[in-house]
């Protein structure tokens, strides 16, 4: 198994236990005037936000099951959308505009997957070597 698997395979597990975790708190504490539920170590959470965890997660399933060229395209993107959301957190959180209930936890949990991701679906790419590659140096 390729690292761009394993890395899917992890991601998509954390993601999933956190996007259920918090579609479980944000529904439980649906009728609290705060946008935001609060996890554990001060993790923000909202209904969206745990939508948008379990979306990531089986899009990294998918890209798991289908193969390492697919588990790099997800890992890219899942990483992309990740760093995305720790960016408009960086601006979001005390605003109005916090529609995903995000603290400084969460932005820092979504750079830091953003990161692992990314490392994995760049950094690990397979280089692509062909077969007759000697055959071409003896001529």
């Amino acid at each position: 198994m390729t690292s761009n698997r394993v890395v899917a395979l992890g991601a998509a597990v954390v993601l999933g236990v956190v996007g259920v975790w918090g579609l479980i708190v944000s529904i439980v504490t649906a009728d609290a005037p705060d946008v935001a539920a609060r996890l554990p170590w001060e993790f923000g959470t909202s209904f969206p936000l745990a939508a948008l965890h379990l979306v990531l997660a089986a899009a990294l399933v998918f890209g798991f099951i289908r193969g390492d060229a697919r588990a790099r395209i997800m890992n890219t993107t899942s990483g992309c959308v990740l760093f995305a959301l720790g960016m408009f957190g960086l601006f979001a959180v005390g605003s109005p505009f916090n529609v995903f209930g995000l603290t400084g936890a969460s932005n820092l949990l979504h750079f830091a997957a953003s990161a692992t991701l990314l490392a994995a679906g760049i950094g690990a790419a397979p280089v692509a070597v062909s077969e007759d590659r000697h055959s071409e140096s003896r001529a």
